[in-house]
């Protein structure tokens, strides 16, 4: 279930309702539903996963006061009917959504807590006329709204609410993308449109809005327990719930531990593994490696059936328009095509889910320079550099290269949750990977790239469960024996020795190579003074930003890539 929107106020109507849908076409291709409450209209498009003849929106408890649209699944819905039968409560589907209002109705806001899923979730009292929204704790699905004097709307993306609010740019946004590549919650792209915070309840009633928070509720985890067996439990337990489908479902397989450890343990229900192996295995200014004989290693190892996706600089171009339609704001992770490049190639094999291993490296501490944080090396933490990885321009070279578009000077330090860089604690650095890059960077990407393509992509490591386990480890605990060892020795027994053992290497395009060779056209294109980025006064001219760019032995690639798909944005959006 894919995409929900809704309109509250004496001048909402149900073409402006269509039309809305119609923008989020994409994410759910199978069905759409409406619904006309008077003042308040609300709809949703469906990607049907479960039970397919059923789960026509908005589901309704028995009195038909409460009403629900929903976005997304709930792993956990049959132990919450279960739960509900207790009651007396009857079902007419094995939708997983139909639990919600009675949820609601039983629990009220504090049922969100209760959910083991990915949701954006929308929850109408028709007595009191109160619209409540919720959204997911580590923010996989997502949901933003607009208020004026006029009424309320919300939707799934940030597209639909431009048909009924007049927006601006937001500076700060802007300033924030050219450092990480992506426009970190709680901003987005427009001043005037607002994002549902993630583990949010939003209530609007009499024209208030008023903001909660939940927690999901985890049963209590027996550390009693031997570490190495609570996590094989726990993953299992997580891996197994994401195989929730009446349809068929596939996974992501790069050969690497986590996506391996996936299939490992849905291989008795995956259709089909998928990975990309680069044509261009040449970078001589990042780590590239290809990983597709590893995939087909694993793949063959547990008998699935694999597809194996070579592209290169040319495969890669030839999606960029599609992944600029698709990323809803600017978004400048290069990786986010080879996502959508599988996606595509899924559903065309008739794949409606691919299972990921995104969070791993986050939540059981799988990066390189982890293990090094312990020597508070300035090489790794700076003022200028604040946390290692995933920082692209600092904030002194966006002083040089950016224009007068800025108005005053802005700063990104301000997302750092330590001040004293003298004085972090190496858990500081992974939790802030957790909180920050996790949720702003790799929970979008696997939303927005899978379902522009009609596919729902699930996060097999973010469960609650894992979250609370991962969280309650020290960093002492977590990198005892180097990195991810919890996860190398829960599945020793399960892969090729050579796949638990070998080296972490990302997804990495060797986007620095083609940004200085065959893409280096089209980011002179769109650093030209008739485009928007110089036009607009956002880079103050092509050549300051390659004297600033230039500079550097590495980042050029991906500092350009930004810039391209923001130059690109904004001309498509006529800005």
């Amino acid at each position: 279930m894919c995409a929900i929107v809704g309109i509250y106020g004496e001048n909402s109507n149900l073409s402006t309702l269509d039309s809305m849908l119609e923008a989020l076409k994409n994410r759910g291709l199978d069905c759409r539903y409406k619904k006309d409450f008077g003042i308040f209209k609300a709809g949703m498009n469906r990607l049907s996963i479960n039970d397919i003849e059923g789960g026509i929106q908005p589901f309704s408890n028995k009195n038909s006061d409460i009403f629900v649209f929903f976005n997304g699944e709930i792993y956990n819905h049959k132990a919450l009917r279960e739960d509900l039968q207790k009651d007396g409560i009857g079902f007419s589907t094995t939708c997983d959504g139909e639990v919600l209002p009675y949820l609601y109705e039983k629990y009220g806001s504090d049922c969100f807590s209760r959910l083991d899923g990915m949701f954006a979730i929308c929850v109408y009292e028709a007595k009191s006329k109160k619209i409540i929204l919720a959204r997911d704790s580590m923010g996989e699905k997502p949901l933003y709204y607009y208020k004026d004097s006029a009424g309320f709307a919300f939707s799934s993306l940030i597209a639909p609410l431009k048909k009924i609010a007049n927006v601006s740019l937001n500076k700060k946004a802007i300033w924030d993308y050219f450092t990480f590549g992506f426009i970190p919650e709680s901003k987005c792209i427009y001043n005037e449109i607002c994002v549902v915070p993630r583990g949010g309840v939003l209530e609007f009633c009499n024209g208030e809005i008023e903001i909660k928070h939940f927690s999901p509720k985890v049963s209590k985890i027996d550390f009693s327990k031997d570490l190495v067996t609570l996590t094989r439990e726990i993953v299992s337990k997580s891996v197994e719930d994401r195989l929730l489908s009446d349809c068929k479902v596939g996974a992501f397989l790069s050969g690497g531990l986590d996506s391996s450890i996936v299939c490992v343990l849905a291989r008795d229900k995956l259709e089909q593994s998928f990975n990309i192996s680069f044509l261009d295995d040449f970078d001589p200014y990042c780590s590239f490696a290809n990983e597709g004989e590893y995939a087909k290693e694993v793949a063959k190892f547990l008998g699935l059936n694999h597809t194996e996706v070579k592209v290169g600089s040319s495969e890669f171009l030839n999606v960029l328009d599609d992944f600029i339609d698709s990323i809803d704001q600017p978004f400048g992770v290069v990786s986010g095509i080879g996502v959508k490049i599988i996606a595509r190639i899924a559903k065309e094999q008739g794949i409606k889910v691919l299972l990921s291993g995104d969070g791993a490296d986050e939540l059981f501490g799988g990066y390189a320079w982890y293990p090094k944080l312990c020597f508070n090396n300035p090489k790794f933490i700076t003022k200028e550099k604040p946390k290692g990885w995933h920082y692209y321009a600092y904030e002194s070279e966006k002083v040089e290269f950016c224009g007068e578009f800025f108005d005053k000077p802005y700063s990104s330090l301000g997302h750092f949750p330590y001040l004293d860089f003298k004085e972090i604690a190496p858990l500081d650095c992974i939790n802030f990977d957790r909180e920050f890059y996790l949720k702003n960077e790799m929970m979008m990407k696997l939303d927005r790239m899978t379902m522009s393509e009609g596919v729902e992509g699930r996060a097999c490591f973010v469960s609650p469960s894992i979250v609370k386990f991962c969280k309650d480890l020290s960093y002492e605990i977590l990198l005892k024996n180097g990195t991810k060892w919890l996860l190398k020795e829960a599945f020793r027994d399960s892969l090729p020795l050579n796949i638990i053992e070998r080296e972490k290497h990302g997804f990495n395009p060797p986007i620095d190579y083609w940004m200085q060779t065959s893409w280096k056209g089209l980011l002179d294109e769109v650093l030209s003074p008739q485009n928007s980025l110089v036009l607009n006064g956002i880079i103050k001219s092509r050549e300051d930003f390659y004297s600033v760019i230039e500079r550097r032995q590495v980042g050029f690639g991906n500092i350009g890539f930004f810039v391209l798909t923001l130059g690109m944005w904004l001309d498509r959006e006529r800005i």
